[in-house]
């Protein structure tokens, strides 16, 4: 009920987070040519292009941050021609792309008007303009580059100047610190308002209609000849740093802590800020009919708009970890199938109301287990082939660690906080972390070892193949292995204190841990359980191959069926739920081409609707098999011990 009533509230949704970007550098400044071509610039130099499938990085031949970037009037682009500019150390700098690369396009700048130019608009190749955030100058741009075109130093503004917009080759604004907003009519700059708050951002419609945007989530609109604002209510207090009119009834800005404000009806709307699959700022926005990107730091790329429906990937998800019903992430095969190390890495986080793709940085391998400290705090753990893979999650990109271990795959992660944690995989693989780094441990077991769950810092088991059963003894700080009532091979454990647990594996193996012993119990099914969870003493499920779904009562395990069932009976790897009565279940796609199988474990029996909203500007990434299958209760949350 609470996605539902999320999807009316706001029907035009972010979509997702682009996958895999190719840098971790601050984005600062972005153009979209067309809805598959499309540039960005960063920190150190970084320049990168969408070509309609990925980012990829491209040389720039500089070292110098690089904060504008433009390629003509944002309704009439020059594909061929661009300028970017920026600068470090108090030394300014200026590109040009000629259609084949960037080269150097500095000639006339020079210190103390030119340290670090901010903004740049090119109205054609041969006329462009420039601002310092610095200085407050601001610099024309005339002739050809390489033929004796150059910059050229026309005056300076009372303060720093952010952002530069022509609306004509005759008629600009530009803006800056303290809220300085510049004119330019009949040959020249002039002061035309003061507003109190610096601004960073400029956009003008047309001559008559324009916005700009500031620290402290100031919005100023220009209309009838004047400046006015601040907007109120104010609809939040980050500091906005871009703005984009896709036409005068609609805008977007962005701005600091992963701020998104859109404008329709007349009014901005800022987005809440979990439907978003980072928190990192948000530093420009660039919309291409209904295409829109936005891009930020640690190199943050944030698709906006109408995109092809790219939130759940086509793959089995074989992980799923909920901090609540509105937060959680999905991990999985990758893209190019579980095995194949080839496509892109499969990290998918749900919103309450969506299915977004994160960002990862590293090599691409499938992943099997995924565990949230918060929702800003994560790990997930894998491997291909001989390559094991552990990445780390702190609010905006999952990032490639360092393993202590080679030749194996990890299987699944456990942390007890933020600093404290356990990750088992292959060949009895045991791993701690501690003291910011990941460090192998003895094992007293050869066997692949699936599965790990935590009671605190000084108490925890593992299971793995062959009914591989071990605990961890914090006062020794040895992992002894016990003796085990099966010999099926165990892919799961759970518990909610030191004397309540299950264990589920091969053939339909379940164990019950009763503070002294494990002891089977029977299941009535034999199809392999892969996860387990306890919602409380009396209330568990499981899930495993052929779409099995079992739940405890408190006294014996019974089948629960989806109404409507997934097609094709998918096998099923991963449960989770919350203490709200909120769970999800995942796992392989229902048939080849479609998207993994996601379940929603609710309040209700209800399947949720599908929408097919009329406007386009922002598409909802949802599931045919996305189905509610009961009521859960309250249950104890994962902070044991």
């Amino acid at each position: 009920m609470v996605a539902f009533l999320l999807l009316i509230a706001y029907p035009w949704l972010i979509v997702r987070v682009g996958a895999s970007p190719p840098t971790t550098n601050n984005l600062n400044g972005l153009v979209l040519l067309s809805p598959s071509n499309g540039w960005a610039v960063g920190s150190g130099g970084t320049i990168i292009h969408f070509d309609g499938v990925a980012w990829r990085l491209v040389p720039s031949g500089t070292a110098s941050d690089l904060f504008g970037l433009s390629f003509g009037p944002p309704n009439m682009p020059n594909t061929n021609d661009g300028f970017a500019v920026g600068g470090s150390g108090g030394s300014a700098t200026a590109l040009f792309w000629s259609g084949v690369s960037w080269s150097l396009a500095t000639s006339g700048l020079s210190a103390p008007s030119a340290q670090r130019l901010a903004s740049v608009f090119m109205v054609t190749p041969n006329d462009a303009w420039t601002v310092d955030s610095i200085s407050g100058a601001f610099w024309h741009w005339s002739g050809t580059v390489g033929l004796g075109g150059g910059w050229n130093y026309i005056s300076s503004a009372v303060s720093g100047l952010n952002s530069i917009f022509m609306v004509t080759a005759n008629e600009g604004w530009a803006v800056g610190v303290g809220g300085i907003i510049y004119h330019y009519t009949s040959g020249g700059w002039a002061l035309f308002a003061t507003v109190g708050t610096t601004l960073n951002s400029v956009f003008m419609v047309d001559s008559n209609e324009g916005w700009a945007v500031g620290n402290a989530g100031a919005i100023f609109r220009y209309t009838s000849g004047s400046w006015i604002g601040p907007v109120s209510p104010g609809t939040t207090n980050q500091d906005l740093r871009s703005v984009f009119m896709v036409n005068q009834a609609e805008g977007w800005t962005v701005g600091a802590g992963s701020a998104v404000l859109h404008f329709s009806g007349g009014v901005w709307t800022a987005l809440p800020p979990n439907l978003l699959a980072t928190n990192q700022n948000l530093n420009a926005v660039y919309f291409s009919g209904n295409t829109g990107w936005a891009v930020g730091d640690v190199g943050t790329i944030v698709v906006l708009g109408e995109q092809p429906s790219q939130g759940v990937p086509a793959v089995d998800l074989r992980s799923v970890y909920l901090t609540s019903s509105s937060d959680g992430w999905l991990v999985g095969c990758s893209t190019g199938g579980c095995g194949t190390g080839s496509g892109e890495p499969s990290v998918v986080h749900w919103n309450g109301v969506s299915f977004t793709r994160g960002s990862v940085l590293g090599q691409i391998s499938d992943l099997y287990s995924v565990f949230m400290v918060s929702p800003s705090d994560g790990w997930a753990v894998g491997g291909v082939g001989s390559t094991p893979m552990i990445l780390h999650f702190t609010g905006g990109t999952w990032t490639q660690v360092p393993t202590p271990v080679s030749g194996v795959i990890l299987r699944s992660v456990f942390m007890v906080d933020s600093s404290n944690g356990w990750v088992v995989g292959d060949m009895g693989t045991i791993l701690r972390y501690s003291g910011g780094s990941w460090n192998a441990v003895s094992s007293p077991t050869a066997n692949a070892l699936r599965s790990v769950f935590m009671l605190g810092g000084s108490d925890g088991w593992a299971v793995g193949d062959a009914g591989t059963i071990l605990r961890y003894d914090g006062t020794s700080g040895l992992w002894v292995r016990l003796t085990s009532p099966t010999g099926a091979s165990l892919n799961s454990v759970f518990l909610t204190d030191l004397n309540h647990g299950w264990t589920v594996g091969a053939g339909g193996t379940i164990l019950h841990y009763d503070g002294t012993l494990w002891l089977s119990v029977a299941a009535f099914v034999s199809t392999d359980l892969n996860s387990v969870v306890q919602v409380n003493p009396q209330e568990a499920w499981t899930v495993g191959d052929s779409g099995t779904i079992l739940q405890w009562t408190g006294i014996s395990w019974y089948p629960v069926t989806p109404s409507p069932s997934p097609v094709g009976n998918p096998d099923l790897y991963s449960v989770d739920l919350v203490s709200s009565g909120f769970g999800l279940i995942v796992g392989a796609p229902p048939s080849g081409g479609s998207q993994a199988t996601i379940l929603l474990v609710g309040q209700e029996v209800r399947p949720i609707p599908e929408f097919d909203w009329v406007e386009p500007s922002l598409a909802v990434v949802f599931l045919t098999t996305i189905i509610t299958i009961t009521h859960v209760r309250r249950r104890q949350r994962r902070e044991c011990g």
